[in-house]
Parts: C-alpha cells; structure tokens; sequence
C-alpha cells in the first residue's frame, strides 16, 4: 500500500500510507493471533494492488502484471475460497468505471487467468490423490455453506445485521476511517489528477462493493472483512491528504506533528495490547501442554484421526501427522481419533471404543482422545 500511494501521490503520500494503514482496532486485533485471515488480506492486496499497475501498464508489462496479480489471487484462493469474491467485487466494478470491462475478455487475461487456474488445479489434483476428490470437495462445499448460513442458533434471516455490520467494520477501523467519509463528498474526485482520481476509484470499487457484499452474507464477522481494511484505511489516508490540503490556514507541520503524536501513542498501546493484553487471553488456554498430551498418548507412527474436531491451535503445535475424516465408519480399526463431547457421548452409547484421555482445547471445549475397538 505504501508503495502504491508513494507510485501515484508522491513519497509523503507513500510514508503516511504505508504507516497508518495497519492503525486501526481490527489490525491491532487480529494481527498477532495468527488468524488466517491475514495471510488471506495479504494475498487480496497484493493481487489487487497488481490489477491497479496492470491498467496503467502496456504490452509486454501489462501482461505480466496480470499475471503476478492473478497468481496471487490462486494463492488467495487457496489461502481461503473467499479471494475470488473480493477480487470480482473489485476488478468489475473498477473496469465499469473506466469503461475497460472488455479487459475480462481479453487475450492477456484470460492468459493471465489460465495460468492461476493452472496453479489452483495442480494444488486440486495433489490434494486428490492424497485425501481423494470426494473429501476435497465436501471440505469445500461445507466451508462454503458455513459462510451463506444463520450462525447456529439465529432464528432465521438476520436483517438486523445488514444495518449494523457496515458500521461495526467501519467502527473497527477508527479513527482513520472518520477521513474515509470525506472522501465520500461531492467533488472530492475532482480535487486529484487522472492518477488520482484512478486511485480513488480502485479504493472506493475495493472497500464499498465488498462491504455491502459480506453484509448481505447471513453468517458475520467483523474478521471477515479484513480483506477490504487496506482499503478503507487508503481511503483515510486520501481524506486526510485532502484535509490538509484545503485546511483554512494550510500549513503541514501542525498535522505533522499531530500525526506523530498519534504514532507514539498507537505504538504505546500496540506494545501494552502485545505485551499484555494477548498473555492474559490465552492464558489458560495451554495449547502447547494439551498438544503435548497428545503427543504423549498416541504412539509415534500413528496418525491421529479427526472427525468433527476443528481445533487448530493444539494440532498446530501437535505438529504430527493427522487424518480428517468425514464419517466415523472410514476409520480403521485400534484407530486414534480426536473427538468432540457430543461424538464421544455417542461413541459411549454405541460402545464404538474407548477413552484414553478427557482434555479441553483452547476455547475450554472438551477435545477426547478415544481408540477404535481392535
């Protein structure tokens, strides 16, 4: 992000992007706990931020950027299945503002796009003959039907969170999402050169499309909309150059200095939020004792079977093989398997095996280390 505010609005611009972007709440948030998420924002920017040089660029150029930029999107893709949603969600509405839509078309990009299929289906294929095409596409489809569903228990279409998660994401952007309303104005566009006005065009066509998109998906998540945050946080950046610039007495070193002291004071509560805040959220939460357990309890060669069970923490640092099954009949016989309560309660009526070990996983949930009858 700072090196595409620093190719279009110059070094200043660049520098300030480049560090208030990561300045808000959800970043301060999520960045540290590992969240898959953030691999995924990373791969989405960077695939967009691609497509934005590819428009500017010809020929030979034009073509690899294209490239570069949908092989991130294959990254993304198989980072999470939600990449092409937020690169559709873009590019389209992008290439209707500039009147290019015909670029969907076009020889280079559907090079550019048969190379990213490319990579995506030789990660398929590989997956295939590890763990089989019927499990491949049932982790898919249910990852998949997780995100269009209610959260458990909601009864019904949740309307009211269509009005309230747009706010609560640009909530979870304060204070620089405040400068993204500016932007907003009329004749604010026309205050930038073609450059410029480009620019703000790729940002709007990135944060709004998509906030409205992930708002009508019933199951929400502030995280989810990760992936639209450099965007919202670049339109506060513009907001802020504008309000500089047209300030009733312009002059840059008092906003300079104010935009030091908010440096200094975010940095202060990054360290106090590292430092304390995340040791006394997961204190308690003993992933690497209880994967240590499990290492202890199932004898080495052995892979460890899943059924239900999506605790990535403790089999992070389980750091074993595992095997992730969709029916308790695929698993073998004298076979280990990591249980929820309620598949154990079944397992229990139906005398499918037994327990070698009750334990709890990081949110304090029973995880059951049971074997198969022999």
């Amino acid at each position: 992000m700072a090196a595409l505010f620093r190719h279009v609005l110059g070094g200043r611009a660049g520098l300030l992007a480049g560090l208030l972007v990561p300045c808000s709440v959800l970043w301060l948030d999520k960045a540290p706990s590992a969240e898959i998420d953030m691999t995924l924002v990373g791969w989405v920017t960077a695939s967009l931020v691609l497509f934005h040089h590819a428009l500017e660029a010809q020929g030979r150029k034009h073509l690899g950027l294209l490239v570069a930029s949908l092989l991130c999107l294959a990254a993304g893709t198989l980072t999470k299945w939600t990449a092409p949603a937020f690169f559709a969600l873009t590019a389209v509405p992008l290439l209707v503002w500039c009147g290019r839509l015909r670029l969907l078309v076009s020889s280079s990009f559907l090079l550019a796009a048969g190379v990213a299929v490319a990579a995506v289906a030789g990660w398929a294929a590989l997956v295939t003959q590890q763990v089989g095409g019927d499990a491949l596409a049932d982790t898919v489809r249910k990852e998949a039907a997780y995100r269009f569903a209610p959260k458990p228990g909601s009864k019904g279409y949740p309307w009211a969170e269509v009005l309230t998660y747009p706010l609560l994401v640009w909530a979870a952007h304060l204070p620089l999402s405040l400068f993204a309303l500016r932007t907003l104005r009329r004749g604010f566009a026309a205050r930038w050169d073609d450059h410029g006005r480009l620019l703000l065009a790729f940002l709007h066509c990135w944060a709004w499309p998509n906030l409205i998109f992930w708002a009508l998906v019933p199951n929400h998540n502030v995280r989810y909309a990760l992936p639209l945050s450099p965007a919202l946080m670049g339109l506060g950046v513009m907001g802020l150059l504008d309000w500089w610039r047209y300030r009733e007495a312009p002059s840059l070193r008092p906003p300079l200095r104010l935009v030091a002291a908010f440096l200094i004071l975010w940095l202060s509560v990054k360290v106090m939020f590292v430092e304390v805040v995340i040791p006394r959220r997961t204190a308690g939460r003993n992933a690497e004792v209880t994967a240590a357990a499990l290492r202890g309890l199932v004898p080495v060669g052995e892979p460890l079977h899943l059924l239900k069970l999506k605790d990535e923490g403790v089999l992070f640092y389980y750091g074993r093989p595992t095997r992730k099954l969709s029916s308790p009949a695929e698993l073998p016989r004298a076979a280990y398997v990591a249980l929820i309560e309620g598949e154990w309660r079944e397992w229990e009526a139906n005398r499918t095996g037994e327990l070698v070990q009750w334990m709890y996983d990081q949110q304090g949930d029973p995880l059951i280390l049971a074997r198969t009858n022999p």
